[in-house]
């Protein structure tokens, strides 16, 4: 296991997977939390309470969990005192506030007004845009969190850290028939795809997917097949629990790697 003290407040905790496994644990195990886990963890902040100088009756710790690509577990530590605990309060309320300033009644009526597939893109226009503004915010006002990156990107520089936490986003494709969806899980197959399922509704298919991965690349060819294949490709999509809920299943799990088994039209 290495310890890496970021910061004053930030301690970066890295276990590889063949440790976990010679301590009889999973990384799943660590993720989730389970009873067999508690003793290491309850090492584990021990010791970065100690590299931290963590004050337990003024100060709280906060740990995240992230499964990397070659199976080992980063967890980031964080020690907020009560200053840190109202700056991030009032973080979050002027996020709160920025939210109800974006969300207007007439952009929601607008959204309202559509028709169809409109409906569909101009709410997904919508709530793209307010993601895009709640990060923006978060990055100009968090002092804290440019330390943190700018930390990270220096220790980066030396070779400390081989590669960053795996992010997942939800994707649908929306497609016009059978065949197209085929040649589509053909491509996404190769892709760390986790999970997805298969739905159709008005005669055509929406192909719901989580992928989770750091590369671009990946993203990026995945948004190639879909411009190839897809009518639609859209991210994190309000639309995907209401079709989830009224469409057709066709295959609930694993459809892609189902799908990428059988063979398309000539």
């Amino acid at each position: 296991m290495v310890i890496i003290k970021i910061s004053e407040k930030t301690v970066q905790c890295s276990i590889a997977a063949q440790e976990l496994h010679e301590i009889g644990l999973t990384p799943e195990a660590l993720l989730h939390g389970e009873e067999k886990s508690i003793p290491f963890m309850t090492q584990l902040n021990q010791e970065v309470g100690q590299q931290l100088s963590y004050d337990p009756e003024n100060e709280v710790m906060m740990m995240s969990r992230n499964l990397m690509a070659d199976g080992s577990v980063r967890i980031y530590a964080v020690k907020m005192d009560n200053d840190d605990i109202q700056s991030s309060a009032d973080r979050l309320r002027s996020i709160a506030q920025g939210i109800l300033d974006y969300l207007t009644q007439d952009k929601i009526d607008a959204v309202k007004a559509e028709k169809g597939k409109d409906k569909s893109d101009a709410l997904n226009k919508l709530v793209e845009g307010m993601n895009n503004m709640v990060g923006r915010m978060y990055l100009e006002e968090s002092k804290e969190g440019q330390e943190l990156i700018s930390a990270l990107e220096k220790i980066q520089e030396v070779n400390v850290i081989s590669k960053p936490a795996l992010e997942y986003q939800r994707y649908m494709g929306e497609f016009d028939n059978l065949d197209k969806v085929i040649r589509f899980s053909k491509i996404a197959s190769a892709m760390p795809i986790v999970d997805s399922a298969l739905y159709k509704a008005d005669d055509r298919y929406y192909l719901m997917m989580g992928l989770q991965t750091d590369s671009e690349a990946v993203v990026y060819e995945l948004r190639k097949a879909g411009i190839e294949y897809a009518s639609a490709l859209s991210v994190n999509s309000p639309e995907e629990l209401h079709l989830a809920e009224t469409a057709e299943c066709i295959i609930a799990k694993d459809a892609i790697s189902h799908l990428a088994e059988l063979e398309a039209e000539s």
